[in-house]
């Protein structure tokens, strides 16, 4: 048994973002304890993400984080790709109060900094410990750990250590990760402004203008903010399109300085990079350190929130003797595919914009922008059924389902389980129609996915759920 007084957490986190503080709180829940360190003292107070999935959405009312949350959010009722006239080419649009398969809106926009106020409170409420003004310098790794130095002197030691310290992250340079170019480069223009007079007309749906002279993205962010994103022409300098004046013609069509104010300009390389692996030993990566994709799907953060649940509750399998350390392997085995899909999902948009511009309604024939959205593969998940990657609808009537934990979901009693991981449970036949019948079961991960649909549990249950050995079942 190693000696848990030897460490200072079980898991050390670098980097108090979204992602971070997610996976610091996320690991907290499921039985270990987290550090989280970050170089800045205070919240950066302007918004940068802005969309937020549904499947989050469920997460975070998981964590018991979302109505904390809810004044800050608002529901995106659509998104549309446009001509240079504003007329529609392509997209949707979803009535008032639209809910998704898991109950909570397909999409919301939010206010960044009041989410990640009612993150950290949570997180520090759960028993995350921040630490805040503070940078990792170096990284040493042996057989039980991490050993972090700090920029003040000192060290922090971990079983794992988590890297949600951003595009320019210092702990993936640390470590020898090298990131993997996917093909796109672009520079764009990110205004955030506060609407001032209330008979603006502004796109009601987020909204892709794909104009040959300058393509643009407008997006309703939640009350009275308002974003637009403009790519810059080849022969512009930052210095030049960050000028006032340039601001304000490239705003006219929408408003003047007197009904927009301007809160943020900043421009930005939007990247499509992967990294090369999500793993060196015990140290993982998440977020932006991990991957970076234009932010034209609003998935940069999702993605980011996808790392930090899967990896935190194999963490705790693996920590907590319910799992053999084999299961860390699959955290790079599902995520850097899915992640790698999702930045490519997001270039398409970008070409389907460029594509629209050129040539109208044509483009769709392109494909771009057609791709199915990226479903989780690999070693927890068992294809077969259309649903199998997915997150697990919610009960078509109620039902009481495990917090936490694998479980196995049936409609003709609890089946038997020869696992001690795996939670036997019945549901009325009506809670999942489209999924169940009397001869199938359903087995869900901690994270709520959907790893399988089967008949035959045992199997299923064999070959996706680890069991530990006997040494690994002491780890703590």
């Amino acid at each position: 048994m190693i000696d848990a007084t030897a460490f200072d957490a079980d898991v050390l986190v670098v980097g108090c973002g979204p992602v971070g503080v997610t996976a610091a709180l996320r690991c907290v829940q499921r039985g270990l304890s987290a550090i989280a360190v970050d170089r800045s003292t205070e919240i950066y107070p302007l918004p940068r993400a802005l969309a937020m999935d549904e499947e989050n959405q469920a997460m975070f009312e998981r964590a018991g984080l979302l109505e904390a949350m809810h004044p800050h959010l608002a529901s995106l009722p659509g998104a549309e790709f446009v001509d240079a006239e504003g007329v529609h080419v392509v997209g949707f649009e979803l009535p008032d109060g639209t809910t998704g398969s898991l109950g909570h809106p397909p999409a919301v926009v939010f206010d960044q900094p009041g989410i990640e106020r009612a993150l950290r409170a949570g997180a520090t409420d759960a028993g995350v410990e921040l630490r805040l003004g503070h940078t990792v310098t170096a990284i040493e790794q042996d057989d039980d750990g991490v050993t972090a130095t700090v920029d003040d002197g000192t060290t922090l030691r971990a079983r794992w250590l988590v890297a949600a310290d951003g595009a320019k992250s210092t702990v993936r340079d640390l470590v020898g990760i090298e990131m993997v170019d996917q093909g796109f480069d672009q520079t764009w223009l990110v205004i955030d402004t506060t609407l001032l007079d209330d008979t603006v007309e502004l796109p009601r749906l987020a909204q892709q203008r794909c104009d040959p002279a300058r393509i643009t993205t407008v997006v309703p962010g939640p009350g009275r903010h308002r974003r637009w994103e403009f790519r810059l022409h080849p022969d512009e300098t930052r210095e030049q399109i960050l000028e006032p004046a340039a601001i304000e013609q490239l705003l006219a069509p929408w408003g003047t300085p007197a009904q927009l104010r301007l809160d943020r300009s900043a421009v930005y390389r939007f990247h499509a990079k992967v990294a090369a692996t999500f793993r060196v030993g015990r140290v993982f990566l998440a977020g932006d350190a991990a991957h970076q994709m234009p932010p034209f799907n609003g998935q940069g953060m999702c993605t980011g929130l996808r790392d930090a649940e899967l990896l935190s509750w194999i963490l705790a399998d693996v920590t907590l003797g319910r799992a053999h350390a084999a299961l860390l392997d699959a955290y790079d085995a599902e995520r850097r595919p899915h992640s790698t899909e999702q930045v490519i999902h997001s270039v398409d948009s970008g070409l389907l914009m460029q594509a629209i511009a050129e040539d109208g309604d044509a483009a769709l024939g392109t494909g771009y922008g057609q791709r199915p959205f990226p479903k989780r593969a690999g070693p927890l998940v068992e294809p077969g059924h259309p649903l199998v990657g997915g997150p697990l609808p919610a009960p078509s009537v109620p039902t009481e389902l495990p917090d936490d934990g694998w479980f196995l979901v049936s409609t003709d009693g609890p089946r038997p389980v020869a696992h001690r991981a795996v939670e036997a449970v019945r549901v009325d036949p009506a809670a999942f129609p489209l999924i169940l019948d009397a001869t199938h079961a359903m087995l869900v991960r901690p994270d709520r996915l959907i790893a399988a649909v089967t008949e035959d549990p045992a199997t299923s249950i064999a070959r996706l759920v680890p069991q530990p050995t006997r040494s690994e079942s002491s780890l703590v």
